[in-house]
């Protein structure tokens, strides 16, 4: 079985679409800790802790760990014009941040990191060292041209405020969205092609098969 790192409900819809099954365990990592200004590096940072937080609670609980082939941690953030806009804090930054990207470009970054777990190992480090794969898919998003109506009746709903960027693309976000340049399922939280291409690089194809 493949573990999630993640308590994101697209995340999950993403691997229940390919028929992956999966376990949730969601990661206890304290995001706010990580002050990291360069966006392609915190969110490959992140995918990482969040992975290595799941496997110690995978390992702490008991679990064993022949009942799991491998596990993913994820995070995704926006990038806009240098700046990360990771999920608003309120309905006045939303508006404020949709003003600026209205008919503008950005570019949504997710890393991954991807553990494959050895049944005959343990030990964390030597786990996460000696069979993973990490990186970080970005996918550029051009918004259309929004009136002030727009902005403020979308941000007058819960879609934008549980997402990176305020928007969902795979929600009522995706009516702003003009074109985008990269990897469709990236922006929705993880990357599908990034995912199969690297279960095939540590021998886990397999989990792509069962039914």
């Amino acid at each position: 079985m493949f573990v999630l790192a993640s308590a994101s409900k697209a995340r999950q819809k993403l691997l229940d679409q390919i028929a992956l099954k999966h376990k949730v365990i969601v990661s206890d990592f304290d995001e706010t800790q990580l002050q990291e200004l360069d966006p392609i590096l915190k969110v490959k940072i992140l995918a990482n802790a969040k992975a290595d937080s799941a496997l110690k609670k995978l390992i702490k609980e008991n679990h064993s760990l022949n009942t799991f082939q491998a596990l993913l941690g994820c995070d995704s953030l926006f990038e806009f014009k240098g700046e990360i806009f990771e999920k608003p804090i309120n309905k006045e930054q939303l508006i404020s941040r949709w003003q600026r990207m209205s008919g503008k470009s950005g570019f949504l970054h997710t890393g991954h990191y991807l553990i494959s777990l050895d049944n005959s190992k343990s030990d964390i480090e030597r786990i996460s060292q000696n069979n993973s794969c990490e990186g970080v898919v970005s996918t550029k998003i051009e918004f259309m041209d929004l009136s002030s109506f727009e902005i403020n009746k979308y941000a007058s709903t819960s879609e934008p405020y549980i997402c990176a960027g305020g928007f969902a693309i795979e929600g009522n976000g995706g009516l702003f969205i003009k074109k985008i340049d990269g990897c469709f399922s990236n922006v929705v939280g993880l990357s599908l092609p990034w995912l199969k291409n690297n279960l095939e690089k540590l021998g886990l194809s397999q989990l792509l098969l069962e039914r």
